[in-house]
């Protein structure tokens, strides 16, 4: 009798409201992006959230990533889901540790600090340990980037200035949209050591092609 009482007094609705209250507290977190995975370790299972997006209260973003249905879509959307979807099960809010996360390089990196005429597609992350995904346009690569080489843009961790000038040049990129991220990273004041990163540089001069006796970093920065 209890069994069918509360049968008959169960709302739908109600668990909806409070599906969307729990949604909406680790999303704050996160620029109004959550995962499917921290969604269930709040109870929050897949039939709700399939409800929650035919509805409208949510929307999906990328695979296992959803953006709350009043969150305003942000300008660096797109790599923070696909962030969010190399370490769906992360804790919102909590401290990030690098040498655990996926790290923003290359041009994504550039971009999300726009630095240079650089777009962030193809997107590019790098991890400690191996980590595979089958997402068209994500690439991940296994390196371990010093603390002293991660900033945080826009909520993400991403290789510093420095270290996305040099990795940019050894991934062969075009040396004008290089220098284009150089010369903005200085003009930001965001290189600690310019004369480090002014050798480090011309230490790939002659794989980038410049004629021995010529400065690389010269070259770039001073838009040469």
């Amino acid at each position: 009798m209890l069994g069918l009482l509360h049968l008959l007094c169960y709302n739908p609705s109600m668990k909806t409201m409070e599906a969307i209250k729990k949604l909406n507290g680790i999303s704050a977190y996160q620029k109004g992006l959550f995962t499917s995975r921290q969604a269930k370790r709040l109870g929050v299972e897949r039939y709700v959230l399939s409800r929650l997006e035919k509805g409208g209260s949510v929307e999906r973003v990328a695979r296992g990533v959803y953006r709350m249905g009043g969150a305003p879509s942000l300008r660096e959307e797109e790599v923070l889901a696909a962030w969010l979807s190399l370490d769906p099960g992360r804790e919102p809010g909590a401290p990030t540790d690098s040498a655990r996360v996926p790290i923003a390089m290359g041009a994504t990196a550039a971009w999300l600090q726009q630095l240079g005429e650089v777009g962030p597609e193809p997107l590019e992350f790098c991890t400690a340990e191996r980590k595979q995904t089958q997402r068209d346009g994500l690439t991940v690569r296994k390196r371990a980037i010093d603390d002293e080489d991660v900033v945080y843009a826009s909520g993400v961790p991403a290789t510093s200035p420095a270290r996305t000038v040099l990795d940019l040049i050894d991934c062969g990129e075009d040396l004008s949209l290089v220098a284009s991220v150089l010369r903005d990273a200085l003009g930001k004041g965001l290189v600690a050591d310019v004369r480090r990163l002014a050798d480090e540089v011309d230490l790939r001069g002659k794989k980038a092609g410049i004629p021995k006796g010529e400065s690389l970093y010269k070259l770039m920065a001073e838009g040469g």
